[in-house]
């Protein structure tokens, strides 16, 4: 019985009848609601922005969930677009300590920290930083590439981590009409859909960086990723301008396969 459900609601997941989902679980008895169900309804509420009650809901399991990184997760995520920045911090630290291959968990983590820390922005752009580097056995310094502007890409995320950068953008938020197109093939406007277009969009526009742009979209989310910042930079003015000229975003998802 459960088994089925829980099949049924991931099939509404990636339709993105978040709606349903709600409907459904708010009709089951409150002793058939138990913590894996309860946080699939606290993600559908995220999905259609009720954080409020998303965070009510995960909280009445924090116990069972406290060692769970996808309810560290959700918590984390709920917070973090109430703007409570604060609370969102120690969600995906944990998460992160968790699940620490999870490529989602650490953005969203570097998306907190980075508004934990908005104060800091700024303080050294009046001049370019310096770097030492060896060219021909000899050392020399150098001036490192101009700071990038992290608005330019939106609706596009651009998230600065260590030693990579990412660029992300949440599904659904954008040229879903496009996606929708598609429908009777599978296609939805999920992470995956984005993947799938933007490699068709690499591949064929911007060769010579393919190798060095990587992929790792999720249900929720388009990720694009790689330790050349430079790189990344042109990969995603390239397809934001792509995608906000109908005729060439069409004519590229033509040939996009579904993942």
């Amino acid at each position: 019985m459960k088994a089925d459900l829980l099949k049924k609601l991931n099939v509404w997941y990636g339709k993105q009848k978040h709606e349903a989902i709600v409907a459904e679980l708010t009709t089951l008895p409150e002793e058939e609601l138990d913590a894996e169900l309860i946080g699939h309804l606290a993600r559908a509420h995220n999905n259609i922005g009720n954080y409020d009650e998303a965070i009510r809901l995960l909280l009445t399991v924090q116990e069972q969930g406290a060692t769970d990184a996808l309810w560290q997760f959700r918590l984390g995520y709920a917070y973090y677009y109430s703007d409570r920045y604060q609370e969102a911090l120690p969600c995906f630290e944990e998460a992160c300590r968790l699940e620490p291959k999870d490529a989602l968990n650490r953005q969203f983590l570097d998306m907190t920290r980075e508004h934990l820390n908005l104060r800091d922005i700024g303080k050294s752009a009046s001049k370019p930083k310096t770097k030492k580097v060896s060219v021909s056995g000899l050392s020399r310094t150098a001036e490192t590439a101009a700071p990038i502007d992290k608005n330019q890409f939106a609706p596009f995320k651009w998230i600065v981590h260590d030693r990579s950068v990412s660029l992300i953008l949440t599904a659904g938020s954008y040229k879903q009409e496009v996606f929708a197109e598609r429908e009777d093939e599978g296609f939805e406007g999920n992470g995956y859909d984005w993947g799938s277009l933007a490699a068709v969009f690499i591949k064929e526009r911007m060769p010579k960086i393919e190798s060095v742009v990587h992929f790792d979209p999720e249900a929720d989310m388009f990720c694009a990723y790689s330790e050349d910042s430079q790189a990344l930079a042109r990969f995603a003015a390239g397809f934001l301008e792509a995608c906000e000229d109908d005729a060439v975003i069409r004519d590229l998802f033509s040939r996009a396969e579904l993942d």
